[in-house]
Formats: C-alpha cells, sequence, structure tokens
C-alpha cells in the first residue's frame, strides 16, 4: 500500500507541476499584451493631456481688427492716453490674470473693505479689456474661492501661456499717508518680467487719477516660481483712506483695469 500511495502522490505531484508550467506559458503572452495595452492607454492620455493643456492658451484667432478704435478710452477726460489699438494683428498671445487671495483667505482687511474682492473685480475688468483686443486670457479664479500659490503657478506653468499678472491690494500700518501703485517682478536678471513691470508702471502714471510709486524686485512665491514672464501689481494701499476709497470705485477699478492693460499691449507690440 505504501508503494501505491507513495506512486500516486508522485503522479499528482506531476499532474500538478504540469498544470502549473501550463498556467505560466499562458499567463506570460497574457501579462505581456496587458502591458501592452496599458502603456498604449497611458501614452494616449498623457498626449490628451497634453493637447488639453495646450489648448487653453494656443486658440489661434481666425479674425482681425480694423478698427483703430478697437477699444477706446471712456476717462478721456482725465488725462488718461487711449489705449494702443490692435489692428490688423492675429493674435496668439496669453495672459494669465490672477486674482490674489479667495475664499477664506481675504487678504488686507480694512474696515469693511476686503483686498481679495477689489482684486477679483479688477481682474475681471482686464479680462474684458484684453479679450476685447484679442487676447486670450485665463483666470486662476473668477469667483470667491481659495486657490493655493502652488495652484496659481501651476495653471501659469502649464497652460502654455505668454504672461502672468497678479493682482493685489497693498497695506502698510506704519504711515496711513503712503499710496501708490507699485509693480514687482522677480529679480534683475528676469528682463522680461521687468520690461512688463516698467510699462505697466509708465502706463498707469499717465492717468492723472492714479499715483504711482515704483517696478522693484521682490521674491514672491508667485514670481519665483512662474516659467514665463510674470508680474505682481500692488493696486494701491487700503491703509490710505483716500486710495482705498478710491479702490472700492468701479470708475477707478476700469481705470486701473484699463492702464494695465495698455501697459501689457506695449510690450507685447514690440
Amino acid at each position: 500500500m505504501d508503494k501505491k500511495q507513495h506512486r500516486k502522490r508522485k503522479k499528482v505531484k506531476r499532474l500538478v507541476i504540469a498544470y502549473l508550467l501550463r498556467a505560466v506559458v499562458i499567463l506570460i503572452p497574457v501579462t505581456m499584451i496587458i502591458l501592452m495595452v496599458c502603456g498604449c492607454l497611458y501614452i494616449c492620455e498623457k498626449f490628451t493631456k497634453e493637447d488639453e493643456k495646450t489648448d487653453i492658451c494656443t486658440d489661434i484667432y481666425t479674425n482681425t481688427y480694423t478698427d483703430t478704435n478697437a477699444y477706446t478710452d471712456t476717462n478721456a477726460g482725465n488725462g488718461a492716453a487711449p489705449i494702443t489699438s490692435t489692428a490688423d494683428y492675429v493674435s496668439k498671445f496669453c495672459v494669465i490674470i490672477d486674482a490674489g487671495h479667495g475664499g477664506s483667505d481675504g487678504g488686507t482687511v480694512s474696515g469693511k473693505i476686503i483686498e481679495k474682492d477689489i482684486n477679483l473685480s479688477v481682474a475681471l475688468k482686464l479680462k474684458t479689456i484684453l479679450e476685447d483686443n484679442n487676447i486670450k486670457v485665463v483666470l486662476t479664479r473668477s469667483s470667491d474661492e481659495n486657490i493655493s500659490l502652488a495652484q496659481r503657478t501651476s495653471i501659469a506653468n502649464e497652460s502654455n501661456a505668454d504672461f502672468f499678472i497678479s493682482l493685489h491690494c497693498n497695506y502698510y500700518e506704519d504711515d496711513a499717508q503712503i499710496a501708490g501703485l507699485e509693480c514687482y517682478y522677480n529679480s534683475p536678471d528676469a528682463t522680461e518680467s521687468k520690461a512688463y513691470a516698467e510699462s505697466i508702471i509708465h502706463a498707469v502714471s499717465l492717468s492723472n487719477d492714479v499715483k504711482t510709486r515704483d517696478a522693484k524686485t521682490e521674491n514672491y512665491y508667485v514670481l519665483r516660481n512662474a516659467q514665463i514672464p510674470a508680474v505682481l501689481v500692488e493696486m494701491g494701499f487700503l491703509s490710505n483712506y483716500s486710495e482705498s476709497q478710491k479702490l472700492l470705485s468701479d470708475d477707478y477699478q476700469e481705470i486701473l483695469a484699463q492702464r494695465m492693460a495698455e501697459g501689457i499691449f506695449n510690450v507685447t507690440a514690440k
């Protein structure tokens, strides 16, 4: 009986090994096929995402502007120069407008004045002006929502945009008399960013209604992490009562948006 059982066990063992080998032989090509399919799907998905990413800002406009007064200054009587026209120009240019703060992050607060609301209001006005002049615009936020600094720069870096502008309001508690719009860029080596900052300051200074300060360097997160020309505009000081009241004004915000747009146009036209 022992010999029979031993032979039986050996036979069962051989059968098990044989079936295992067959299973391995079958599994190897099946696994290879699955891996190949997964690889193809991954490649397709990657290319699809790249297309979606670049499509944000690479739409080519087919219409051209023939009206040299495509956007006229509604405050012509206030000493503001008219915005440069983009007549007969087919634009591929894209701007990221970043309305600073948002959601639970109100930014600077002065009484009932909340910075995040002013930032978004001016951003929407600037968007309209740029789009009316055949420039593509992407907003980092279009409503009162929390957007991290990393998300803001990711939008800039992943959208194939040409320029990034972040809008903020300033505050200086030590001297309530200080006022004026300032524009920052990352470093002296950031020549394109510097050109935009100086152009915006110059364009805004043409308006008698807006006080300007300087274009200067600062190592802000969004400036040092943006991989495209980038500026951060402090549109005025909420610590200055007169300027804070102006910043609440829809007309004043429109002037700011118009002048910043002109500063952008003056660089892109070169």
